[in-house]
């Protein structure tokens, strides 16, 4: 994977990432005339945490470019004399670290786009900041980088899509398992109406529609509250119903029942 100077210029705006730090790009050493050399980047510390270090950043990403870097040294001095450090930014396995002058660290970039500091630059002992310099990075406030818009916004939609994708693999998974629970269900059903009638539902033939019909009644009349759907409760509700026949016969034949049914005959004759 190739690394480009936007993406350095991408990885720097997370590594200095707001609240905590603002990052300036193509900062000067003063404005107008009377600006001469350019830093690639410039980190400021805003949170009292960062110690307000104010961090030079030179962007490499081909051996030619660096090694015009340190065939030049007094570009940098020019710009480094107001920073707190001076870091160069490459992408890993680019630059040494033997290769580092002594008043430099080295920040790499991975392949997977986020940066660490490989060599860790030591503290300098800036000179006060002169009103061009301030005004240079002020200026830059404002600068618009579109390519580097375009790798933070298609980075954005990235990430949403990765989370849309992740609710449907979650949504997916939900409603498989509901079915596989509905599956158990119906497999459950199904063994217990074979274990009732003996027979196996996967080769009942009948009318889904009086089948409905049927469940609608029995549910409606509460028969199933009474009595129940299962197997066993069948015959305890016929062998109820013949021990009420029996009783009812023997009350019927009783002597006493026999003479209130004559009484009530006679009655009937002299009215």
């Amino acid at each position: 994977m190739t690394i480009t100077a936007t993406d350095i210029r991408h990885g720097l705006l997370k590594h200095f990432a707001p609240p905590a730090h603002r990052v300036f790009f193509e900062v000067s050493n003063d404005t107008g005339a009377k600006a001469r050399r350019w830093i690639d980047a410039v980190a400021v510390g805003i949170w009292p945490s960062t110690g307000h270090e104010i961090i030079g950043i030179e962007i490499k990403v081909s051996r030619g470019d660096w090694k015009r870097e340190l065939a030049a040294p007094e570009k940098a001095q020019s710009l480094m004399r107001f920073c707190t450090r001076w870091y160069l930014a490459c992408p890993d396995g680019l630059v040494k670290p033997d290769e580092l002058p002594g008043t430099w660290g080295m920040l790499v970039q991975r392949d997977d786009g986020s940066m660490r500091i490989k060599v860790r630059a030591p503290k300098l002992d800036p000179e006060p900041l002169t009103p061009g310099f301030m005004m240079a990075v002020l200026r830059n406030c404002s600068a618009v980088d579109m390519e580097l818009v375009g790798k933070l916004a298609a980075e954005k939609v990235a990430a949403r899509e990765k989370q849309i994708d992740a609710l449907i693999e979650r949504e997916a998974q939900r409603r498989v398992q509901d079915v596989g629970m509905r599956q158990r269900r119906v497999l459950e059903i199904s063994e217990r109406l074979k274990a009732m009638t003996g027979e196996d539902p996967g080769a009942w033939s009948f009318d889904d529609r009086a089948l409905a019909a049927a469940y609608q009644f029995f549910r409606r009349s509460r028969a199933h509250d009474r009595y129940g759907f299962g197997g066993n409760d069948l015959p305890g509700a016929i062998n109820g119903l013949e021990q009420a026949s029996t009783l009812l016969k023997e009350l019927y034949e009783h002597p006493l029942m026999a003479a209130i049914r004559s009484d009530l005959a006679e009655g009937k004759e002299h009215a």
